[in-house]
Formats: structure tokens, C-alpha cells, sequence
């Protein structure tokens, strides 16, 4: 694989999907690949049930893969669960690019509307219409609304979109030649 994750971006992104107790199970299986549900559970100290919703979501992600087999004696079901470090290089680009979508819509949004604002930290700002709608009256504490400028909002938001643009190009790149070296194999 070219492209290379670190285990701790694994571990965030684990956190982020799904809380501490998902990092922890990420960290586990990255340490203990193929690990069955019940030693992860024991090893963690944690409820079962817990670990297989954690699992499940994970899987569902698309984050990680198990092999099923059956126990001879008992004939109950065994999940062996890996990560799929691949999948997750995919993962990352499709919600980088939603991430790119919204911030693309919120700056055309600075850029083509009037905002007003009271200038207390916490209260809405409001588009012309709605101001209008209010008396030009911040909705939360009846102070006046003032047209509020957006200039450096709309500067980071433009610096922004420009930096996730190009770790796009950059990881697109990357997984192309990837892709491309192992057609070759």
C-alpha cells in the first residue's frame, strides 16, 4: 500500500466515529488483528453488547471486515475482526469531500447575503429578510442588528476550502498511483 495511514489517525478517526471505547477497541484490533468479539470484550472490560454495537458501526463503515466461522463443538458463530486499513484512505476522501461541500456552500453564502448581527458572541446572525422580519431586533436579547461584515470570515473560509482542495489533489494523486501499482502485481 503507498498510501499509508498512521495508526493514531486510525485511532482519532475510530474516536470521532464512535467515542473513547470505539478508540480503544481500534487500538486493540490494530495491535491484535483477528481477535474475536468475546476476548476484545474481556481484554477491554467491557459489556459485550458494547463492543459488537461499536464493532457493527465500524463495520457498517466499512472501517473493518470480519471473517466468520462456526465452533465445531457448539456451533455458535465466531467473529474474527480485522481493520481494513485500504478502505479507511477511501473513507477519509468521501467525507473530506462533504466537509469541502459544505464549507463551498457556507462561503458562497457569506459572499451572496447581507448578515445581521447584535455583536454579542453566541446570538444568530440573521439574513436581510429575517432581520426585516424581527425589526432589525436580535431574536435573543432585542438589542439592535447591525449589518455585520463577513470579509474575514469569507478570507478563511476561502483559505480553507483552498487547503482541503489540495490535500484532496494530493491524496487522489496517491491513491491513483496506488491503485495503478496494483493493477501491476
Amino acid at each position: 500500500m503507498l498510501l499509508i495511514i498512521e495508526k493514531n489517525t486510525i485511532i482519532e478517526l475510530a474516536r470521532l466515529v464512535g467515542g473513547e471505547d470505539a478508540a480503544r477497541v481500534m487500538k486493540l484490533l490494530l495491535r491484535k488483528p483477528g481477535i474475536v468479539d468475546e476476548e476484545m470484550a474481556s481484554r477491554l472490560k467491557m459489556d459485550i453488547r458494547d463492543v459488537r454495537k461499536i464493532l457493527h458501526k465500524l463495520n457498517e463503515m466499512g472501517i473493518l471486515h470480519y471473517e466468520l466461522s462456526r465452533d465445531k463443538e457448539t456451533e455458535h458463530r465466531i467473529f474474527k475482526w480485522y481493520v481494513q486499513e485500504e478502505q479507511i484512505t477511501g473513507f477519509i476522501l468521501t467525507n473530506m469531500k462533504k466537509i469541502l461541500d459544505r464549507l463551498k456552500e457556507k462561503l458562497e453564502s457569506e459572499k451572496n447575503n447581507q448578515y445581521y448581527w447584535c455583536g454579542t458572541l453566541g446570538h444568530p446572525r440573521l439574513l436581510f429578510d429575517e432581520a426585516m422580519d424581527r425589526l432589525f431586533r436580535c431574536p435573543v436579547c432585542g438589542k439592535p442588528l447591525s449589518p455585520h461584515d463577513s470579509e474575514e470570515l469569507v478570507k478563511a473560509l476561502e483559505w480553507k476550502v483552498s487547503e482541503i482542495e489540495k490535500a484532496l489533489e494530493e491524496m487522489t494523486k496517491l491513491k491513483k498511483v496506488e491503485e495503478i501499482e496494483q493493477g501491476k502485481k
